[in-house]
């Protein structure tokens, strides 16, 4: 009899020695009268949960290590006739253990990692349905190392909000378990904009025009029987969120969660942003997909300063997952008009240009800031920049991109641009670099010519004079003949 003991024993710690999702219940053997049960690898900040869903009866209480059987506990004692759902498929706790003589159970439903994990999760919910207590708790230290403890011998079945996996390393009463799962993770991209040309091949961020609009895509792995999820985004103030629709919300497989978008959040340091809270807990593990818009605004940054998008997770007790972000870079521009020739390359004033963005032929509306300096603003009113003696204009929020610079107005005394781009006359193209900042900017010299040139109408011009002068003469001519013929009669 002593020798079955010790087989069913071994059987059932063998069994539970399998990696199994916490929250979905990984369970472990733990003799741990006044011990503990020490959890390695743990999230610092985490908390860990264990509840004594069998009782450990040792055979020879002073060699509990040489084996025993296993009752239910009392506070459990309701679980031989729960049903669980798992993912639709309703199984029996008699499924995997019975009741027998003096109480004592045959646990050989518990064979296979597979059980393990469902029986863990069924203990879990039977726990929270009932509204059963813990049988001691602990929060993992910035080490990693969660140590809980524990006054009575028994089957541990220990929980998390995280949905990871431990596996047993030990069932003397001090166990050590050890957490194997990876925790949540999330990734945050450009996926597009006005200019999608100007997207960062690695998606990490984008160049824009104030007023343009970037597309960002998150997507979050969320792990089977995690609670706690909560995805955070912040704006930079220079980003203006599109408000997020349930519609701009995911889930891969079959998997979904009831949720709430909070478009109005404002974080501790004051920039604002949104945030989806799940409710509930995956029954598998999904990733969730967010995508949605920000137009870059008239608040933003000018290059070498980024537009920063910042985004994380929070999970479990509170933990957040490492902060990702993504840049958005708008660029400064100097426009130096001289006159052609000239080395001082004296600025001249009084030349008026409209500017256009080469990719969509769109014409760019800018806020004058001063005499000198303008920013683009798709709601500003002025739609001409005029320059002013001695000193470059300064344009700021434009895309790394072309833009063309028709000029509508020349200096007193100068003739407009003789060049053309495209259906544009009188104009000059300008490709804003990546390397212009407000500290190093970039200049574009734009030369106007001297000297008069009449317009041509493509008409006959001064021939007609000719022609005119001709035929008065001929008439002059014939006139005279006509006239001493007349006389000579």
């Amino acid at each position: 009899m002593k020798g079955l003991k010790k087989f069913l024993t071994g059987i059932l710690a063998g069994a539970m020695a399998l990696t199994m999702t916490l929250s979905a219940g990984t369970a472990m053997t733990a003799k741990a009268a006044n011990g503990t049960i020490t959890i390695g690898n743990a999230v610092p900040g985490q908390k860990y949960n264990a509840y004594r869903v069998f009782d450990y009866v040792p055979a020879n209480e002073a060699q509990a290590e040489n084996g025993g059987v296993y009752k239910l506990a009392s506070k459990f004692s309701g679980l031989t006739n729960y049903t669980y759902d798992n993912d639709g498929n309703n199984v029996a706790m008699s499924s995997f253990f019975t009741v027998g003589d003096n109480d004592i159970l045959s646990t050989t439903g518990l064979s296979t990692e597979d059980d393990a994990k469902v029986f863990g999760k069924a203990v879990l919910a039977y726990a929270k349905a009932k509204g059963i207590e813990n049988d001691g708790s602990a929060v993992a230290n910035d080490d990693g190392e969660a140590t809980i403890q524990v006054s009575e011998y028994g089957y541990y079945v220990i929980d998390s909000s995280l949905g990871s996996a431990v596996g047993i390393d030990t069932t003397t009463p001090n166990a050590t378990i050890k957490e194997k799962n990876s925790v949540p993770e999330l990734k945050k991209e450009v996926t597009s904009a006005t200019n999608s040309s100007t997207v960062y091949t690695d998606k990490a961020g984008n160049n824009a025009q104030i007023g343009d609009t970037v597309e960002f895509t998150i997507t979050a792995d969320l792990k089977a029987g995690g609670r706690g999820y909560v995805i955070t985004d912040k704006l930079t103030p220079g980003l203006t969120l599109i408000p997020v629709e349930n519609s701009n919300v995911s889930f891969s497989d079959s998997v979904t969660l009831d949720f709430s978008i909070n478009n109005d959040y404002v974080a501790d340091d004051g920039k604002k942003g949104f945030q989806i809270t799940f409710n509930g807990e995956p029954s598998a593990n999904t990733t969730v997909t967010v995508t949605y818009k920000a137009v870059l605004n008239k608040d933003a940054v000018i290059a070498a300063d980024k537009n920063i998008n910042e985004a994380y997770l929070i999970y479990g007790n509170k933990t957040e997952t490492t902060h990702v972000t993504t840049e958005t870079m708008t660029y400064p521009l100097q426009i130096k008009k001289i006159a052609k020739g000239d080395t001082t390359e004296k600025v001249l004033a009084g030349a008026e240009f409209n500017v256009y963005r080469e990719f969509d032929n769109s014409q760019v509306m800018f806020t004058k800031i001063s005499d000198t300096e303008y920013k683009v603003d798709p709601e500003g009113s002025v739609d001409t920049i005029v320059t002013v003696a001695d000193t470059a204009l300064t344009i700021s929020g434009l895309n790394a991109e072309n833009y063309v610079l028709v000029e509508t107005k020349a200096p007193e005394g100068y003739n407009l641009l003789e060049s053309s781009v495209g259906e544009h006359k009188h104009a000059q193209q300008v490709t804003v670099a990546t390397t212009s900042t407000t500290e190093a900017i970039q200049v574009e010299k734009v030369e106007d010519g001297t000297g008069l040139t009449l317009p041509s109408t493509g008409g006959i011009g001064t021939t007609i004079f000719y022609i005119i002068g001709g035929l008065l003469i001929v008439a002059a001519v014939v006139f005279f003949v006509v006239r001493r013929k007349n006389d000579a009669e």
